[in-house]
């Protein structure tokens, strides 16, 4: 009897020791998933609601797109504030697509007002902030200049200990009057890469007609984040690459990315909008030859052309926007979660 109680008590004193080392054992490393909130359509009317969603579905780091240059707030909340709210969902700000004044003839007044939202986006605990699209000149004398203006922009970023950068969309990948050279490789060649990095949309380089793994593997230390966009969903048209992307990316280094969606569109809406850019597209190329015959009066007539307005909607449209924003990018996350390349 006393043998087979200590047979028992050893039997169980090997399964606990079994037991605990295999609890101690760590798990599968977490996937680092990125957000860009400029995906989540209406966010504004349910931040708390968003951000729930957004950390169910897997999402642990975020750049956002709602920084108040002017009043210097995020959503009414003070940029520690918002911070402190996306830490209670378990996400991180790393990240910020923001504007400031980018005027070459007022230097001194461009760099003091990123100066302040360099400090604003420091408070928050940002590794990056990237300027999301300009109009450059479209002749090289002038784009020179303003390539000048953005590394003294990311000097001051520096003194902060902040990543300056710009964010690619398709148009950067035309050519510059006149030459034989695009504005994505122009604005490269002539910005300091301790100054100024790149982040790239994958998306808009595939609109642009461009290889997005050829460009990651023609500057590989340029290009620090990434946009993972698709025509929705990711993964879903399957036009672009994005296990040889995330490869490349990988290789060159870097592992910061967020997922960037635009507002869903039924395929005639897409239509639309293909027709709506082809047309920007030619007002482009027409106010760029206005400019070199008109001078002064042909750019200032170009600044002067009435603005797009933002559509309004009703309470129930804006609950319905934002609900199909957070089911795509819910959707999103779990094809990257599933994906074997993505670390």
């Amino acid at each position: 009897m006393k043998t087979m109680l200590r047979t028992s008590a050893f039997a169980w004193m090997a399964l606990f020791l079994a037991s605990a080392a295999f609890a101690s054992e760590p798990g599968p490393k977490e996937k680092q998933l990125g957000i860009a909130t400029y995906s989540v359509k209406g966010l504004e009317t349910d931040i708390e609601g968003s951000f729930k969603t957004l950390q169910d579905a897997g999402y642990t780091v975020m750049e956002i797109s709602n920084y108040n240059a002017r009043n210097r707030t995020v959503e009414d909340y003070s940029p520690t504030e918002y911070a402190e709210l996306a830490e209670k969902y378990g996400m991180d700000i790393i990240s910020s697509h923001a504007r400031a004044s980018f005027d070459v003839e007022d230097v001194e007044g461009t760099l003091a007002a990123w100066g302040q939202v360099f400090d604003d986006h420091k408070a928050m605990g940002c590794k990056y902030v990237v300027f999301p699209m300009n109009r450059w000149a479209n002749n090289v004398e002038e784009m020179k200049v303003e390539c000048d203006l953005m590394n003294k922009i990311g000097e001051e970023a520096n003194k902060r200990g902040i990543k300056f950068g710009y964010h690619n969309h398709n148009f950067e990948f035309e050519k510059i009057e006149g030459t034989e050279q695009m504005i994505e490789d122009f604005l490269i060649a002539n910005t300091d890469p301790d100054k100024v990095f790149f982040q790239m949309d994958v998306y808009w380089v595939t609109e642009g007609k461009q290889d997005p793994v050829a460009y990651l593997k023609k500057y590989p230390n340029r290009f620090k984040v990434l946009h993972i966009k698709d025509d929705y969903v990711i993964g879903e048209s399957g036009r672009i690459d994005f296990e040889a992307i995330f490869n490349q990316f990988y290789k060159n280094g870097y592992d910061d990315w967020f997922v960037e969606m635009e507002e869903y569109m039924s395929p005639e809406q897409k239509a639309e909008r293909e027709k709506m850019m082809e047309e920007m597209r030619k007002r482009r190329e027409e106010a760029a030859k206005q400019q070199a015959e008109g001078g002064e009066q042909a750019a200032q007539a170009s600044q002067n052309r009435p603005r797009m307005q933002r559509p309004q909607r009703t309470p129930e449209q804006e609950a319905e926007r934002l609900k199909i924003s957070l089911d795509g990018i819910t959707k999103s996350a779990e094809y990257l979660k599933n994906a074997d390349f993505v670390k």
